[in-house]
């Protein structure tokens, strides 16, 4: 089955200190990589994905340049403006908005996606049969890495810290629902461990990207 997919674009990028970097944009998305934005990356993995038929692209007031850029590349994806109220707040917005369905939501930071990873996620989550799902990962990959997270939360049994990757599945039916039943689904990909939030994540993601290019 096929769904739609949306790019978050719009937040204020609160923890990622650009007081401390020299760049072009203080705006996450815009963020540089081999010539490239990382938007650009997702962009890809989001036009290549066999699962995913509708696709979008929501920024807000906090990224405008984001915006303009989008505009000028003109991919193949809807163009929305949420009112930037909050990650959450906007992702229903949009599905209300636009009547959407059973809709994954993808950060527009996690530039080492690949359309197989975002394929197989949406295949777990009609295998799993919740109204939401939920991508973490162990604690422990990201500590193999040498990344730190910033937010952190533990397993069902408490047995696991586990981080939150940026990607979610929701169905849109549901999105007034409180409490909804999610399910988690802990992922192993390296790839998605690189959802950039801090300086120091960019400059890791950097050195891993140069290290993946050299093999």
């Amino acid at each position: 089955m096929q769904i739609a997919a949306i790019i978050m674009a719009g937040g204020k990028g609160s923890r990622f200190n650009f007081n401390n970097i020299e760049l072009q944009y203080r705006e996450k998305s815009l963020l540089p990589l081999g010539g490239r934005f990382l938007i650009e990356y997702v962009i890809d993995a989001l036009l290549a994905s066999k699962n995913i038929n509708k696709r979008i692209i929501a920024v807000s007031p906090f990224t405008p340049h984001t915006k303009s850029i989008i505009e000028a590349i003109n991919p193949p994806i809807e163009l929305i403006e949420t009112p930037g109220a909050g990650y959450h707040s906007d992702i229903k917005f949009i599905i209300q908005k636009l009547k959407l369905g059973i809709t994954m939501t993808i950060a527009a930071d996690i530039p080492l996606i690949k359309p197989e990873i975002l394929d197989e996620i949406i295949d777990k989550y009609f295998i799993l049969k919740r109204p939401a799902l939920s991508v973490m990962a162990d604690i422990k990959l990201f500590a193999e890495y040498g990344l730190t997270p910033t937010i952190i939360f533990q397993s069902d049994n408490g047995q696991k810290n586990i981080i939150p990757l940026g990607i979610n599945i929701i169905d849109g039916n549901s999105i007034d629902q409180q409490n909804l039943d999610q399910a988690i689904l802990i992922s192993e990909w390296v790839e998605l461990i690189y959802n950039i939030n801090t300086v120091d994540d960019y400059f890791q993601l950097k050195k891993f990207f140069i290290k993946m290019k050299n093999h």
